[in-house]
């Protein structure tokens, strides 16, 4: 087994602990900030194990569908094993470049994922081309001032995520601080775009 294998194994074991899901609450997280109804389509993107991915498709019911997207083979083999419902669709691809076709997204979700990458703008650029009119994007990250467990981890902070958004054509930003260590950053897709 590699190394990197091992670590990819790891780090879905640390993230689908039962007490970092509920300190993220994701029941009121999904249902009463992100506005998540049965039968919306919905993107996590760099969802790693599908920690977030299941109390999402709980939200979108039977008639909706979630798509778990990381580019880490042992990730999405982490979400399949699980046997997730038909309208939970594990996608082995780039969370930058997914793949999927654009404006099918009522709702897309960067959790604890734009801090790995210097250059996170692509990100937020793939969340806008998924999005229908009137989508929302969600990013959940750690606030300011809270140190990372990886030296190489960038801090994202409000400023940043405004500038991504604007840039990538996003409107109505709105940031929550959700838990001590995580704020939540909103933004929707235009009607008209």
């Amino acid at each position: 087994m590699t190394e990197e294998v091992f670590d990819s194994r790891e780090r879905a074991r640390r993230m689908d602990r039962e007490e970092r899901l509920k300190s993220l609450k994701p029941d009121e997280l999904f249902k009463e900030v992100a506005g998540i109804k049965p039968g919306m389509t919905c993107v996590d993107l760099g969802c790693g194990p599908g920690a977030l991915s299941f109390p999402m498709v709980l939200c979108v019911g039977t008639e909706g569908t979630v798509y778990a997207v990381d580019y880490d083979a042992e990730m999405i083999k982490s979400v399949q094993a699980k046997i997730p419902p038909p309208n939970l669709i594990p996608v082995q691809s780039d969370a930058s470049r997914t793949g999927l076709d654009s404006r099918i997204a009522d709702f897309c979700l960067l959790s604890l994922v734009l801090h790995e990458y210097e250059k996170s703008d692509a990100f937020i650029a793939e969340a806008f081309r998924l999005l229908k009119p009137g989508g929302k994007v969600l990013v959940l990250e750690r606030r300011e001032g809270m140190d990372s467990s990886h030296p190489e981890d960038y801090q994202v902070t409000r400023q940043d995520i405004e500038r991504s958004f604007r840039q990538a054509g996003f409107s109505g930003f709105q940031y929550i601080e959700w838990t001590e260590r995580l704020y939540v950053a909103i933004g929707i897709k235009g009607k008209s775009s």
